[in-house]
């Protein structure tokens, strides 16, 4: 599995490792070939002093050679050498090369004024390197005029570089032990600076794991608040209050559901126990077969109902069906047999696309709530009036029998509560008007409702 800690420290380790890798890198080449430059440099000067060295005397060449001034060139203790070809035969060397087996330095063909460094062992036996030149002296006369000397001369000039061997390889092992060191640090660094940075990710992390609903309290703190992480926070603290909501509603639910269920379960218990006791009893058969199918039948509506309201929810009904809102209404005040009602309209024909199913089941539950909950002798009254964008808006008053505060209208929309008023009624649940509210959301309908004095209003816009 991936890891977003695992993912930065290895691409910003590997990153950062390979520019400064890349810089030292750089800086040891750079290092390296400017050594070696200045030794060759050195050695140009230096081969560049000893050609000054030779002069004329009358008429032949002579090198004007100090040992005293140059002990380099006679003594045994890092000696270096030089050798003097005149027409390609020995004209002068050194002093130094007498004191080893090996007497002259290789000889090598050049062209006038050309020069050229070797790599070569010396006499001695140390690595070195030897610097060539071809050239022809500047002769002074006796009267002090300035004249060429007709031969050329190959000169060769012989130095150890064991040093600059020893200082670049130092070089290098400085370059790798900082090399190693910067990685580990850079490891270090950003595993460090990472972690960091994740900190505040990481608490959040704990804080949900540790979440719990049931506590109100639960919710998600950031204890350094970052920029990014706040749309985060926020969203999940949306998220937990609305999950909150929904885990004690559907700890209600279950909990209303069961009290639902045990008042006719108890019936049913105590109708078996009676006709077990009193067998014979023809009153009491009689009535129990009915008894039996009237709890029976209410259960069952308890148990459609709650699984009509779950099929329902969060999903969309396709809306294909051409219907008649007026024709719907009369249609459901007959079923119900809802007597003293009065309709109101603005259009004889009040045709809507949409789901013929889902219009009946709204139209019907608040026809049946109204029916179920009016003064005893008012009057209801629909009205159906065109909305705004080809809509229909279906309006379904009544005078309400019980106490009601607007501070209840929210809950009447949630399954199976009820006014404790109404918990008497045989045949009411608390599971209509949230059947209605979930048909309507799967059409893409809305249904309010007000409560001005004792009226309540309910509102469906089709």
């Amino acid at each position: 599995m991936k890891s977003i800690r695992g993912n930065l420290v290895s691409t910003l380790s590997i990153t950062i490792t390979g520019v400064v890798v890349a810089i030292l890198l750089a800086t040891d080449l750079a290092v390296d070939s400017w050594i070696d430059s200045q030794f060759d440099k050195a050695m140009h000067t230096k081969v560049g002093m000893l050609m000054t060295l030779v002069s004329e005397d009358e008429d032949h060449l002579e090198l004007h050679f100090s040992g005293e001034f140059l002990p380099e060139f006679t003594g045994n203790i890092e000696p270096e050498y030089y050798q003097i070809w005149l027409n390609d035969r020995v004209f002068a060397r050194s002093d130094s090369l007498d004191l080893f087996s090996q007497h002259e330095l290789p000889y090598l063909s050049l062209l006038l004024g050309e020069s050229k460094v070797v790599s070569e062992t010396l006499p001695d036996g140390r690595a070195g390197r030897i610097i060539y030149t071809r050239f022809i002296p500047q002769i002074h006369t006796l009267k002090g005029e300035k004249k060429s000397f007709d031969d050329e001369l190959v000169i060769a000039y012989a130095a150890s570089s064991e040093g600059l061997d020893f200082i670049l390889w130092l070089i290098d092992i400085v370059f790798i032990v900082t090399i190693v060191c910067v990685v580990v640090f850079i490891r270090v660094f950003v595993r460090k600076t990472v972690d960091v940075g994740l900190a505040p990710l990481n608490s959040m992390n704990a804080q949900i794991a540790k979440l719990n609903f049931s506590k109100d309290s639960d919710t998600i703190i950031l204890e350094k608040p970052v920029s990014e992480l706040l749309p985060v926070e926020q969203s999940l603290n949306r998220f937990i209050v609305e999950n909150r909501q929904l885990y004690l509603r559907e700890k209600r639910l279950t909990s209303d559901i069961s009290h639902e269920l045990k008042t006719p379960i108890t019936e049913l218990i105590n109708l078996a126990e009676v006709i077990s006791r009193f067998p014979e009893d023809n009153e009491l058969t009689d009535d129990f077969v009915p008894e039996v199918l009237r709890i029976s039948q209410r259960m069952k509506n308890i148990v459609t109902n709650v699984m009509l309201l779950h099929k329902y929810e969060q999903i969309k009904l396709p809306k294909d069906d051409v219907v008649d809102v007026l024709q719907v209404i009369n249609r459901s005040i007959g079923e119900i047999a809802f007597d003293n009602v009065e309709i109101q309209t603005t259009c004889s024909e009040c045709p809507i696309q949409t789901n013929l199913m889902a219009v009946e089941s709204i139209i019907g539950n608040l026809l049946r709530n109204a029916k179920r909950h009016r003064v005893l002798g008012s009057e209801a009254l629909i009205v159906i009036e065109k909305g705004a964008t080809n809509g229909i808006n279906v309006r379904v008053s009544n005078q309400v029998s019980g106490e009601l505060e607007n501070v209840n209208l929210a809950q009447l929309f949630e399954p199976l509560w009820q006014s404790d008023q109404s918990r008497s009624a045989n045949d009411c649940f608390g599971l209509g008007l949230p059947i209605a509210r979930a048909f309507a959301e799967a059409i893409d309908a809305e249904l309010t409702v007000a409560l001005e004095g004792s009226t309540i209003t309910f509102t469906s816009t089709l």
